[in-house]
């Protein structure tokens, strides 16, 4: 009995001892079938970026992976053609940990030599889980450095990413706390956060959200402060109705401009019930040309005349497709929708709803006869909207407050005490302006 329960446990040691290995032998291909991943979501994309192993150099308890991101006409962007990585993993019983070095990177080595004194403020792990989830930390120290004659100072900060081996869903989460450049300028307590899931190669469900604490410019004469201000993003798939709402939202405690100042600021607006196939075409071309026109300036080698040219040309290039683009968006249902619009101002509060949309589906040479034909109006659109803001900041202006069209009988406001009123809406195939009829 005693040998059987020696020979048992003596199994259960080498198993274990054994461990580190089997996960670094089953490590090796989730990492590699992510990479794979990866770049087919570049090719995909149109993007001419990719990654590559360079190599793997796996051992029993240990791997170094070198690898690098070939940024294609990013260069444009970043300087570079491409970034060097070196992995060193643990192999552990669920998985493997790397610790990523940019060592083999000069332009990032003599930078932290020459402007840090050598002391890297960047570090990088990621877990890669045998369960196919893969998660990374990016963690920057504080370190500041003289840029002309200011000092750039950048607080610490740290994120971290997290997706599955197939890249279909990813979820993010950052905090910065900030930087300042002198006393000129100061940002803190920036924040990101993100979850998002693919659905196709250029449509995604999810949201992103983003903030920042406070921001503050100080000139002369001009002066900026922004405090706790948020925003978010957020695409919303359908696919029982086919349709993608994108709905996006502002809002900050305090906004200063110089002698303007806003309190409470919010808004969201949103574009709904987009057609989910005319969206995606769209974003396809959005992408298409954005990353023709970085490949084209790439290659202009950094001439700025060139550039300009370029632009220009893909200027005029793009707009005919863009039209056409935009209006394979003009479908039955579509809504553009400003909501929730309040801010407090010294003079007083302002306030707004608006919701336009399509009651079918329009072509642009459609929209032409309105304008010799406004009350096409009515057999176009839907349209309800309300706002109020005080009277002080328009004073008597008359385009506000009488008629500009014969039909009218009142000013597109109204005046109540202090407040100037607004309501707009289509109701039974007429046209109602602050309870009245428009007559066309």
């Amino acid at each position: 009995m005693k040998k059987v329960i020696i020979g048992v446990l003596l199994l259960l040691v080498i198993a274990g001892v054994g461990v580190p290995f089997v996960s670094g032998l089953m490590m090796e291909k989730i990492v590699k079938q992510s990479f794979s991943n990866l770049n087919t979501i570049y090719s995909d994309s149109g993007y001419d970026v990719s990654v590559e192993i360079v190599q793997y150099d796996r051992k029993f308890s240990s791997s170094e992976i070198e690898w690098k991101m070939k940024l294609g006409s990013l260069k444009a962007v970043y300087g570079v053609d491409e970034i060097i990585f070196i992995d060193r993993a643990d192999h552990q019983y669920t998985g493997i940990v790397t610790r990523t070095s940019l060592e083999k990177n000069k332009w990032f080595t003599d930078f932290v030599s020459s402007k840090l004194d050598g002391k890297n403020p960047l570090a990088i792990t990621t877990e890669y889980k045998l369960s196919g989830q893969i998660h990374s930390t990016v963690a920057l120290d504080a370190f500041s450095l003289p840029v002309g004659d200011e000092l750039v100072a950048i607080k610490a900060g740290k994120a971290d990413f997290a997706c599955d081996k197939d890249l279909k869903n990813f979820s993010s989460e950052a905090f910065w706390e900030g930087f300042s450049v002198s006393e000129k300028l100061k940002v803190d307590g920036i924040s990101i956060a993100s979850n998002l899931e693919k659905i196709s190669t250029y449509l995604w469900d999810g949201t992103l959200s983003y903030g920042v604490e406070k921001g503050k410019i100080a000139g002369n004469v001009e002066h900026f402060e922004l405090v706790k201000f948020k925003g978010d993003y957020t695409l919303d798939v359908d696919k029982d109705e086919n349709t993608v709402s994108v709905v996006a939202t502002f809002g900050a405690d305090k906004l200063l401009a110089s002698l303007e100042k806003v309190d409470n600021f919010f808004v969201r607006i949103g574009i709904v019930n987009l057609d989910t196939q005319g969206f995606e075409d769209f974003v396809k071309l959005y992408t298409e040309m954005t990353n023709s026109v970085l490949k084209d300036i790439s290659e202009a080698a950094d001439d700025p005349e060139m550039i300009k040219t370029i632009l220009q040309q893909q200027l005029v290039q793009s707009q005919l497709q863009m039209l056409t683009a935009y209006e394979r968006l003009l479908k039955k249902g579509l809504e553009f929708q400003i909501s929730d619009l309040h801010a407090q101002l010294p003079q007083g509060e302002i306030k707004g709803d608006l919701v336009l949309g399509l009651i079918k589906d329009m072509t642009f040479a459609q929209f032409v006869p309105l304008q010799q034909q406004p009350e096409l109006v009515l057999d176009i659109f839907d349209l309800q909207s309300e706002m109020s803001l005080p009277a002080e900041l328009v004073g008597d202006n008359p385009m506000l407050l009488a008629p500009i069209y014969s039909g009218m009988k009142t000013g597109l406001f109204v005046k109540d005490g202090d407040i100037l009123i607004h309501k707009t809406e289509i109701r039974d195939a007429k046209l109602y302006l602050n309870g009245q009829e428009v007559m066309f």
